[in-house]
Order: C-alpha cells, then structure tokens, then sequence
C-alpha cells in the first residue's frame, strides 16, 4: 500500500465513514460498492470483488464488484472454491503473483489465458475471529505486483472495514427489526380495531333488543286498543243506522228532528263511514308494520348467537333489507329475483350482518339513484345469495384489497373498511367464500356461496 502516513489515516477516516453512512438504511448496495471502490483506489489496484457470509449461511455472496459482469453480483460462491471461497475457509490472506500451484492450492482455477490479473492480494474479514466474508483487489499487469508488505499492511487496515461492514450489518438487522415492529404494531392495532367493533356490534344488538322490548309494550296495547276501539265503531255505525232508519220513518218538523238532520249533513255521516273503516285498516297496517320492524330488530340483534340453525335464508334476507330500508328507498328500486332454496345450516345473524354490509355498500356505491337487484339460487349442495347494483363500480387496481381490513375507497370518516373484510371472515367460517365482479361506471355484483350443511363448524 504506497500511501504516506498523512495519506494513509485520511484514507482509514474515508473507510471509517463509510461505514457510518446515511446511506446504508436506503442503499446498502451502493455502501458496499463504495466501500470496495475505496479499498482498490487505496491499494492502487484496478479491480476488486466483496464478498459476504451470513452466520447462518455456508456459502459467501458476492455484494460488490469492479470489472465483473453485472449478472456476478449476487451470485453464491462456496467455501473453499476458488481465491474468495479459499481464503474465508482457511482464514487467511493469500498473495497471488502469477500461477498457482494447483497442488498447493487446490479449488482455485486461475490461468493466464482465462484473462486473470497479473497480481492479486485476496484477504478474510474477521468479527473477533469469526470470518464474515472476503475481499480481493487485483492489480494489472503494467502495474508493479502487491508485495507481501502490502498483505501484512492490508491485513492490519482491513480489520476496519470489517467493522464498517459489522455497522452497516447491525443498521440494516435493526432497521429490519423495526420494520417487523411496525408490521406487528399493525396487526396488533388491526386486531384491536376488529375486537372493537365486534364489541360495538355486540352493544348494538344489546341496545337494539333493548328498544324493541320496550317498543313491544306499547306496541301490545296499541294494538290492544285498536282491536277493541273497531268493536266499538262497528258498534256505534250499528247505532247510527238504526238511527238513520228511524229517521227515515218519521215526518213532520218537530224542532229535535230539524236539528238531529242538519248535525248529519255538517258531519257528512256517509264520508266519516268510509274514512273510519279506512283509518282503523291502516292503523292496523302501520301497527303490523312497526311489529315487523321490531322482530326484524330482534332477529337482527342476536349479534352473539353461537348456535347453528336450520333457516329460510329467504326469511333472512327479507328481515335485512327490512331493516336497512330506510338506507335505500331514496336511492334505489330493490328488485327480487329469488329462486328455490332449501334450508340452510347456519348462523343466522351473523349471515345477517354479511346481508346488511352488502345491501348498504350498494346504497353507498349509487350516487343518485339506480337499482339493486337480489338474487338467489341453488346449485348441488351449495346456495348462493348476490346482491348487484347499477353504482359506480369498483377500481381493478382496488378489486384485489377489497376484502383487506380497513381498506375503503370512501372519505375519511365515511367507513370503517371492516364491513367486507368482516363479511368474509363469516362466510369463511360458514365454508362459504365470496364472488365479485364489477365494470366502473356500470356496478358491482357480489356473490355468496354457502353449503346447505356444516360439516365442520368454526367458531360456534
């Protein structure tokens, strides 16, 4: 190495800084090749190639190189085969001038007509005597040969860049580790939020059949009073036409009789007939309708149900869409196209909540107003439901992370992106799965299969 002192320390410095780069945590590649960039030019060489072992590995990595075809980078050298493979194995330097004694030296092929430098020095990197890979810097022939005072010099520097490539190492093992932090903080933070909102699911069917207990009461002796409140009208038209008969039996102007005529044409006793048969027909409809929407509620509410029942999954649906209503009729014409189903072993509220993400999202997806289309159908011993609409469709580059925990096209603030990754954990645990298709700017259709029977049940 034909360096002066002061040269030689800003030489070491340089080599010292290397290690300590920026650089490494984005580029650790281009560390590695300035690394072995600054080993040559210090050692007047022309060429040179780094290689690398890591500790759970026997072969060593070629990391760097100078005049080597790109393909050699990255390639796999083993111990003992050729000048790198060689001097990791025996932990030791080799000085090369000229042929190698085959004998002497057996694994290493180097000739002169396969091109080889005329010199070369060829060094292990040690870590507190364990060998982590190898360095070799080759010098032509217009150039004076290395020296052994360039071996014994270099082995003394070289201590150094092992500890530069020890430092890159420990940055590059603990940016990994980092990143397996962040990764795990993730799913941890992932599975909080899915615990939360399974809890929030299980508070709401609590709340939801909590209010439908106590809009039952009312709703009993509501429709208590309506049955005898019809008793009693029909009683009172009984009276009003025998009231109306005597009235056409009698003549003359008696003042009473005057006075009860005029008070029939001021109430219109013809229309208040009709109208309260009406008002009592749709009280007792609006009452049916509020006694659906809770059993419907009720149904809807047993998020925490663990039993396995034989359904209508037709029933099912029609109690959904009954309860996401509200959500639809201003934006969309439902359309039933319902087939034959057979019963269905399942869990039927959480199947609810697959209907009411499915039918909801579709609601989403139409930005003024469209059609959604139910369907079903049975197929061997599967069922399938599918809910299509006419909205916006979905984006291929976003169809493959739709089923991705918190993964939503929708603003900030407008979804959660769980409903479609908690829809398809039900149907996994139904042994269903979930078909989509969907063209942008025309809709999407989603499909559910699922198999008339469990013959394994999870999760119950």
């Amino acid at each position: 190495m034909s360096l002066d002192r002061i040269t030689k320390l800003s030489w070491i410095y340089d080599l010292y800084r290397l290690g300590q780069s920026p650089q490494l945590l984005e580029e650790p590649d281009k560390i590695y090749q300035a690394l072995l960039e600054h080993i040559v030019a210090g050692f007047d060489a022309r060429s040179g190639s780094l290689a690398l072992q890591a500790e759970e590995q026997s072969n060593l990595t070629i990391v760097a190189g100078i005049d080597l075809p790109p393909q050699v980078i990255g390639c796999s050298v083993a111990l003992g085969n050729g000048v790198l493979g060689w001097v990791a194995q025996q932990g030791q330097p080799l000085l090369i001038n000229g042929d190698l004694d085959p004998q002497k030296y057996p694994g290493i092929q180097r000739k002169r007509e396969q091109a080889a430098p005329s010199s070369a020095l060829c060094w292990p990197l040690k870590l507190r005597d364990r060998v982590i890979g190898a360095l070799s810097v080759n010098r032509p022939a217009e150039k004076a040969p290395f020296g052994e005072s360039d071996r014994d010099q270099g082995t003394a520097i070289l201590n150094l860049a092992s500890l530069a490539l020890e430092n890159i190492q420990l940055q590059l093992d603990q940016q990994k580790r980092f990143i397996e932090l962040q990764a795990i903080n993730q799913k941890l933070a992932e599975a909080q939020d899915q615990l939360l909102q399974a809890e929030k699911m299980a508070s709401i069917g609590q709340l939801a059949a909590g209010v439908a207990h106590e809009i039952n009461n009312p709703v009993g002796y509501v429709a208590s009073n309506l049955s005898s409140l019809g008793r009693y009208v029909n009683d009172l038209l009984s009276l009003l036409d025998a009231c109306e008969q005597l009235d056409n039996s009698l003549s003359g102007e008696a003042p009473e009789l005057l006075a009860l005529r005029a008070l029939k044409e001021k109430v219109n006793v013809t229309y208040l007939r009709e109208d309260l048969h009406d008002l009592l027909a749709e009280s007792k409809e609006g009452l049916e309708r509020v006694k659906k929407i809770v059993l419907d509620l009720k149904t809807f509410s047993h998020v925490d149900e663990a039993e396995w029942q034989i359904v209508d999954l037709h029933q099912g649906l029609e109690s959904t869409l009954n309860i996401v209503w509200n959500e639809l009729k201003y934006k969309a014409e439902v359309v039933k196209e319902y087939g034959t189903l057979p019963e269905i072993e399942c869990l039927p509220s959480q199947l609810g909540q697959v209907f009411m993400n499915l039918l909801v999202n579709a609601g989403h997806a139409i930005e003024d107003h469209g059609t959604i289309t139910l369907r079903t159908g049975h197929e061997g011993d599967q069922v399938w439901v599918e809910v299509a609409d006419t909205g916006k469709g979905i984006a291929p580059e976003h169809l493959g992370r739709i089923f991705d925990p918190f993964f939503t096209t929708k603003p900030v603030g407008k979804g959660t992106g769980l409903g479609l990754s908690l829809s398809y954990g039900i149907v996994k645990k139904h042994h269903g799965h979930i078909e989509v298709d969907s063209t942008p700017g025309k809709g999407t259709t989603f499909r559910v299969w699922l198999p008339l029977r469990q013959a394994v049940k999870l999760g119950s």
